[in-house]
């Protein structure tokens, strides 16, 4: 009996897509910070860690504009901090969508965050926070270094702007936005302490692979959905730093990693992901099996943000994930937070 053939748009039937996207929480407020004015003058200020609303507004617009029309779930997942279910909780605030294909019912999309305000277990990645992953004393240096860089710009634009001054302490968004671009300072100084970055390398790549195997038991053919993993800095470009790859597909250049992470564009943007999609064919391989992974699926890689993803250092060269590396990272984290629950 002959194998019963399927046009193009009928294959798409046994088609289960998947969108995994590394990504950060939206910009927030700036938490306490000590400042001191060139006229001597200081202000001591704690702001909170919520999201702003630029925030605020750019995690939704990720959420409505940043998928296909074909998504139907959004499925965040990521750390521990509210400003992280925040995120995934403005992802889904505006996708209509999502829910409307349960049954027909008009029901929306599950929370983030309980009611008391915390990260849902279904939700939480581990270690996929600086508190949970237990490196926030190794990071006092850096966070040393943000203050110290936020006085400093704050004095450079007070020199050049005689109303700048009260413009600071009268609006926590701008405050929010200098303690942002102080914080690139801290992130690049915390790159070189290297445990830190295997550590929170190993722990990317363990979400990663849960949200991977969330992806094969959860979306079935004819299926579009959606895993966004909302971390904050560090999470992210650790992984990169470890496994992706940046290949001249003309020349057979290779490179994992990267010394300097202006090699791949800086730091992840708010309401940006470098993003991962996955198109399982349900007739191959079986869904249990993580180990089929490859033979089932076909992966794309992509920066969603097209300024990054057209950097002369990026433009036509083939970016992805070295898979082999992944598990590997993955493989020592499981064993390590295995250890911890023990």
């Amino acid at each position: 009996m002959s194998e019963q053939r399927y046009s193009p748009e009928d294959e798409r039937q046994f088609i289960a897509t998947t969108y995994i996207d590394l990504t950060r929480h939206g910009s927030r407020f700036g938490g306490p910070m000590d400042v001191m004015f060139p006229d001597g003058t200081k202000l001591t200020v704690d702001d909170g860690t919520d999201l702003t609303p630029r925030g605020k507004e750019g995690a939704k617009e990720f959420g409505v504009s940043g998928y296909p029309s074909d998504v139907t779930l959004i499925h965040p997942r990521g750390g521990d901090e509210p400003r992280h279910g925040e995120t995934g909780d403005d992802m889904m605030s505006r996708s209509e969508k999502i829910g409307l294909a349960r049954a027909g019912l008009e029901v929306g999309p599950a929370a983030v965050r309980s009611k008391e305000g915390r990260v849902k277990g279904s939700r939480r990645g581990k270690g996929t926070d600086y508190k949970s992953a237990g490196v926030s004393d190794a990071l006092k240096g850096a966070k040393q270094l943000i203050n110290k860089t936020l006085n400093d710009l704050v004095t450079a634009a007070s020199q050049s702007d005689p109303l700048f001054e009260e413009r600071f302490k009268s609006n926590p968004e701008l405050r929010a936005q200098y303690r942002e671009q102080a914080q690139n300072a801290g992130l690049r100084a915390a790159m070189n302490k290297e445990e830190v970055m295997e550590l929170l390398a190993e722990n990317e790549a363990y979400e990663l692979i849960h949200a991977i195997e969330l992806s094969r038991r959860g979306v079935k053919g004819g299926e579009a959905k959606a895993i966004p993993i909302v971390g904050s800095g560090l999470f992210a470009e650790s992984l990169y730093k470890k496994a992706m790859v940046i290949e001249d597909e003309k020349t057979g250049e290779r490179k994992v990693g990267f010394d300097d992470v202006d090699e791949i564009g800086g730091f992840t943007k708010q309401a940006t992901a470098f993003r991962i999609k996955l198109e399982r064919n349900t007739r191959l391989g079986d869904a249990r099996q993580l180990e089929d992974f490859l033979k089932d699926t076909k992966v794309e890689f992509s920066f969603t943000d097209p300024e990054r993803a057209n950097l002369p250092q990026l433009k036509d060269k083939k970016v992805y994930l070295d898979w082999n590396l992944v598990r590997e990272l993955a493989d020592k984290a499981e064993k390590r937070l295995s250890t911890k629950t023990e």
